[in-house]
């Protein structure tokens, strides 16, 4: 990893204050321009103190504890900071803030010494805190002696602002330029022209307020009457859109918290949010009041003249559940009318889509899982140029990834004619492709906050750009332009390329619903001209699918250290042992005595044995396409992951361990270990410990277990 300089923090001070410089001082008031004239005047080692105490956690600091030895006579520099009001002395009021920055220990001795308080060592510092907080006399203990090393803060709220002006979030602080140059954090290309994040002082100050109150509201405890204050003020309409997404996000959270204990209250704040989630909060809320024609009107409303989709699929929805009307939507027709079912092995119940894109490419069917990352990794890396360097507000700072345009999606109105000329691209696959590769050639790696990069990516692409209508691809690029926030996710799970003709899959397995922007989104794909159907999946025993079961012989019980030295598989398919594969392997390592004992496997066998990355290509091959069987299957396919490590390559297979699956099917037996198993069903078990003949005891038990699973799913289906 990077190495820092002594004080890459006052390098990053000053990066961050060049920029509001630059930028940012017609956002700035009377206060807190003085701010910036007093740091400027500071000297280096005072400046050095300050910036190390702005990047301390907390607005209350013992000065007792800032110790770097980089800056010269920290105490002094502190007095000096104390001296021009920077930092000041703890006062009685700031007993609150002053409380949470002691330790457990320092809250006890509080307790007992200063204000003779009845506690619970065992109590949590939580606890300890709500103790002295509330007790008549906390107030004094700012004039203990504990207390007076305490220094605060006294530019909190003007550095906020700051951080607020740069980042356009609250949880940003400069650690995220040492994050930057330590190479842990990547941001924009330093070539990008940066803007201000706000025209106006009143839009910039707007913004903060509201984030500064959503993050009351999410993360601290607010009392009801502060709720109720902030409620009743009058609502003004936001100006400008990071003040409106602030606003929005408030008003939402503010309405959900004041439903609880004033539903008038709450439901008027959820009517000030344009959000979708708060609007159908809103009609749920007040129709739960009994105003039932009032939200009919209001949904009928929505469903004539709302452009949010996602708005009006709920509103379709609610409609038919509530008022019993019988307004099935276009989409819910073709989408149930183009469903298919798919029987699959229970092997895949965990992943489901993995089992239908292998049912596919069993059958020389083109199958690719690429869920949202196809069409957001084609908008992206399509309009790049337009996002992020033709457009002037794009980036406020390099710590942004996604450009202005499409955090506030704004991207048609502030782009469309440039996008309209680039879109008559697409209708030449090969060019397209080709525009493609050179813009990722270009920005590979570079943070957008729309895809991530990877190797197969362009591969992807293209396979979809050349099988898809060009037509199709268009009319869905420009409708993400116009209503980006809608359409960046609910993309169904797998693409699907046969015979030539593209279709899009939603795999959903048993008891699973589609979400509500699962069906916004699959209905605009359809809208732009594209195939979209949903995938239903059963379980069942697939008789097509291979099994290999597995079991390796070791030099001992755990993996940490240990080798294999041999191992037994057994191909089953359709219940039939179809073949078979075993070798002896050199673990590199001495076997103990006790395990020669246990096993019959001696140093003297192995010493001529392969080792196990002169077998693994044709092992592979054996067990390619089947699922990991073993009885304790993460022993044996724990040995195979670490012998696979050791290789650098990768090991991934679908697993199933037949002692699980026999206590499931064969419940109340006294013992599930594979000698005792072979005894009760009567298996032949002629050398135990040795890994063919367990391997081939194991896979009679995952016969015996895969009969009763199908009987079971036969007895469901009649």
């Amino acid at each position: 990893m990077r190495e820092l300089p002594s004080k890459y923090y006052l390098s990053h001070f000053q990066e961050f204050m060049a920029y509001l410089k630059q930028y940012c001082l017609g956002l700035l008031t009377t206060e807190q321009l003085a701010f910036i004239q007093q740091v400027d005047a500071l000297e280096h080692d005072t400046l050095c103190m300050l910036v190390r105490v702005i990047n301390r956690k907390g607005t209350v600091l013992d000065r007792n504890k800032l110790s770097y030895t980089e800056i010269l006579n920290v105490q002094q520099q502190i007095d000096t900071l104390l001296k021009v009001q920077l930092l000041r002395p703890l006062q009685t009021a700031d007993y609150l803030i002053w409380l949470p920055s002691l330790s457990k220990i320092q809250l006890i001795d509080l307790l007992k010494h200063q204000l003779n308080a009845e506690y619970s060592a065992s109590s949590s510092k939580t606890q300890l805190l709500l103790t002295a907080s509330e007790h008549p006399l906390a107030n004094t203990l700012v004039s203990s002696a504990a207390a007076k090393p305490y220094i605060v803060k006294g530019f909190v709220e003007i550095w906020q602002y700051l951080l607020f002006l740069y980042f356009g979030e609250l949880n940003s602080g400069l650690d995220k330029f040492s994050m930057r140059d330590l190479g842990v954090l990547k941001t924009r290309n330093s070539s990008d022209v940066l803007v201000a994040r706000f025209s106006h002082a009143c839009q910039a100050q707007e913004a903060y307020n509201y984030a500064q109150k959503l993050q009351v509201i999410k993360h601290q405890v607010t009392n009801s009457m502060q709720l109720i204050e902030w409620a009743q003020a009058e609502y003004l309409a936001p100006q400008g859109e990071t003040a409106n997404r602030y606003a929005n996000e408030y008003y939402y959270e503010l309405g959900k918290q004041l439903i609880k204990s004033n539903v008038q209250l709450g439901l008027t704040c959820l009517s000030y949010s344009q959000l979708a989630k708060a609007q159908q909060k809103y009609l749920r809320e007040k129709y739960k009041t009994g105003a039932k024609e009032e939200v009919k009107a209001e949904l009928e409303v929505i469903l004539l003249h709302s452009k949010d989709a996602s708005l009006c699929a709920f509103a379709e929805d609610f409609y038919q559940r509530k008022f019993q009307q019988a307004k099935l939507s276009k989409l819910t027709q073709i989408l149930r009318q183009s469903t298919q079912q798919i029987w699959l092995d229970e092997i895949f119940r965990d992943s489901p889509e993995k089992g239908v894109k292998a049912h596919y490419q069993q059958r020389q069917i083109i199958a690719i899982r690429t869920e949202n990352r196809l069409f957001n990794a084609l908008f992206a890396l399509f309009f790049w140029p337009e996002l992020f360097h033709k457009d002037e507000q794009a980036i406020a700072c390099e710590f942004d990834r996604r450009p202005a345009s499409v955090r506030e999606n704004r991207v048609y109105a502030t782009l469309g004619p440039l996008l309209e000329t680039k879109l008559a691209l697409l209708n030449e696959p090969d060019k397209a492709i080709s525009y493609l590769a050179k813009v990722a050639a270009r920005y590979y790696g570079q943070p957008n906050g729309m895809f991530r990069w990877h190797s197969k990516l362009l591969l992807i692409l293209k396979q979809f750009l050349m099988s898809a209508p060009p037509q199709a691809v268009i009319r869905h690029l420009r409708a993400m332009t116009k209503n980006y926030h809608d359409l960046r996710d609910g993309y169904p799970d797998l693409m699907i390329i046969e015979d030539g003709k593209l279709r899009f899959e939603e795999v959903k397995a048993q008891g699973d619903v589609i979400r509500p922007n699962q069906l916004v989104t699959m209905e605009a794909l359809q809208n732009a001209g594209f195939d979209v159907g949903i995938c239903r999946v059963s379980w069942a025993i697939n008789p097509e699918q291979a099994y290999v079961v597995i079991d390796v012989e070791t030099t001992g019980g755990k993996t940490a250290g240990h080798r294999i030295t041999e191992i037994g598989a057994v191909k089953v398919v359709n219940g039939r042992v179809v073949d078979t594969w075993s070798s002896l392997i050199n673990p590199q390592r001495h076997i103990p005595k006790f395990i020669t004992q246990l096993t019959g496997i001696s140093n003297e066998m192995v010493s001529d044995a392969p080792l196990f990355c002169e077998v693994v290509d044709r092992l592979e091959a054996f067990m390619q396409g089947s699922v990991f069987v073993a009885h304790n299957v993460n022993f044996d396919y724990g040995f195979f992951k670490l012998e696979y490590e050791r290789l650098g390559r990768p090991f991934s297979m679908p697993k199933l361990c037949t002692v699980r699956e026999t206590r499931k099917y064969f419940p109340g037996l006294t013992s599930y270990s594979l000698g005792k198993l072979c005894r009760e069903f009567d298996i032949e078990l002629t050398s135990h410990h040795r890994a063919l003949c367990d391997a081939k005891a194991a896979a009679q038990l995952l016969i015996m277990v895969n009969n009763c699973k199908q009987q079971v799913g036969e007895e469901l289906r009649n």
